[in-house]
């Protein structure tokens, strides 16, 4: 049997491939037996340094939840990376999270239809259900969505993701509705626990979120990490049709469910990218060898794939002729932030900011997390580390409760390969790091630069009462302006450098 790992994993972290090949190829062997495959699963080493799963815990998710017939998944990095045989919809394609999970459902419903949702809300830092609709060669949000905090739970159960909630409580059913009718004009109008598609029976892509799951539950936050769990995790669903006939789960993923054929696809190709950076119309100050990225850095809002990406090589003449507002395609929930980097301009970047107020949620016995949900600026910050478009893998990642801050809660984050990481960018010295691609692009090609590298940072769920959210940076090139000190800044350096004389 072949224990290597396939091409089109794509990039992972050579110090993670090396602890685990004997792990993996081990565990291929012995799957077979469920008696020997479930006690090797249970003491199987760590995916990844930041991750915080075990590598059983990524197969038991994907034993668990992986074979529903409307929610495909679970889809995420540790899934697509370390599972021995990921389907095509467990590929993240652009720049996921490394602790995001998701399921999807691609579904037409008919006119005046109703589709019932019920499930339970899962032990995690972020729980959203939302809708999106195919258009220009991808999903768009449809402002059809739902955060955990905005579900109504059932009667007798609890909202965990609420100011004030138990966030343990076993109490945790809800029931969502998905109608084929208009949304209404009036708010008021619209009824609870309640989503609108319109009749005209469009392909819909419903997409479930969870984020970092806590620590002793499985990747989707539902079931136990090590435990047998019998439940099924995923909501249950039925329907009801205009005329009153009623759908069971067998009749809705006949009658509304839609295949998934391939894989999701990149929304640029390797020539294209290549075409981009090559062009002759680029913004002038830009070269080759290093374009998009510039000296000094710069961070931005994540707009749209034309302003933020194709617009990222060219003129602030030329750029803002490029239209800004509109969904996020692919669907993303953000906001995010971003730059572009490059290893010529200096083999380490320092990236420094000041952390929001964030719920802690991972760990639930050691005393360190919240139990009761409190009161925050936002409910998630990550920062991931990433190859370039046609690519779309992350390299490392870390999320907001393994940054180290100081009294005023500033951070700083030192990003490089591990041959260039400062001896003092460690938790013990006050800094994070993170891997920088040796990869650079990660093009399976000659054309390919190993010096590219590119962060993005979310900042997901804020409070409305934050006032330095990064939701109210409503053009280009106000981040700074409006996010204060909370807006994300870094320089380029070496490690001799930074070994000498730390973070300036």
């Amino acid at each position: 049997m072949n224990l290597a790992f396939p091409l089109h994993f794509g990039i992972t972290r050579a110090t993670l491939l090396t602890s685990m090949a004997f792990t993996l190829g081990l565990l291929s062997t012995l799957l077979a037996d469920d008696q020997l495959g479930s006690e090797l699963r249970s003491s199987a080493s760590n995916v990844s340094l930041h991750a915080e799963k075990s590598l059983g815990n990524v197969i038991r998710t994907d034993e668990r939840y992986g074979h529903d017939p409307l929610f495909q998944g679970p889809r995420g990095w540790v899934y697509w990376n370390f599972l021995e045989r990921p389907k095509p919809i467990q590929n993240p394609n652009l720049w996921p999270d490394m602790q995001s999970t998701y399921f999807i459902g691609r579904l037409s419903m008919p006119a005046g239809s109703t589709l019932y949702l019920r499930g339970q809300f899962p032990y995690a830092r972020f729980f959203q259900f939302a809708l999106y609709k195919f258009e220009r060669e991808t999903f768009v949000a449809i402002g059809e969505s739902f955060r955990g905090p905005d579900i109504e739970p059932d009667p007798g159960s609890i909202n965990p993701f609420r100011v004030g909630a138990d966030r343990l409580s076993p109490r945790r059913d809800y029931t969502l509705r998905i109608v084929a009718e208009p949304t209404p004009l009036n708010p008021s109008a619209r009824e609870k626990n309640t989503l609108y598609v319109g009749r005209e029976g469009a392909v819909l892509q419903a997409v479930i979120r969870i984020y970092l799951a806590n620590q002793h539950k499985d990747g989707a936050g539902w079931g136990p990490a090590e435990e047998p769990y019998a439940n099924t995790g995923l909501p249950s669903y039925e329907a009801t049709l205009a005329d009153g006939t009623k759908l069971t789960a067998e009749d809705v993923v006949r009658q509304f469910g839609k295949p998934f054929s391939e894989a999701t696809k990149q929304p640029m190709s390797t020539d294209e990218w290549v075409s981009l950076v090559n062009n002759n119309n680029n913004d002038p100050t830009l070269t080759p060898q290093t374009a998009p990225a510039r000296n000094p850095n710069r961070w931005e809002k994540y707009w749209t794939n034309a302003y933020t990406l194709v617009g990222a090589f060219k003129s602030p003449a030329e750029r803002s002729k490029i239209t800004f507002e509109g969904a996020m395609e692919g669907g993303g929930e953000g906001p995010y932030l971003l730059t572009f980097l490059s290893r010529k301009f200096g083999p380490v970047y320092v990236l420094k900011g000041k952390m929001p107020t964030f719920p802690d949620t991972f760990s639930e016995k050691d005393g360190q997390a919240h139990f009761t949900m409190p009161e925050t600026q936002t409910q998630y910050w990550s920062l991931v580390s990433c190859e370039s478009v046609p690519s779309g893998q992350v390299v490392d990642g870390i999320s907001d409760f393994q940054v180290p801050l100081d009294a005023d809660r500033n951070y700083t984050i030192v990003v490089s390969r591990p041959e260039d990481r400062p001896r003092n960018a460690t938790v013990e010295n006050g800094v994070a790091w993170l891997e920088w691609s040796s990869r650079g692009e990660g093009l399976e090609d000659d054309r390919n630069r190993p010096d590219f590298g590119m962060l993005i940072m979310r900042i997901m769920a804020n409070n409305p009462t934050w006032n330095e959210r990064p939701d109210k940076i409503t053009k280009p090139g106000t981040g700074e302006e409006v996010m204060g000190p909370y807006f994300p800044r870094g320089y380029y350096t070496n490690k001799a450098e930074f070994e000498k004389t730390g973070a300036q």
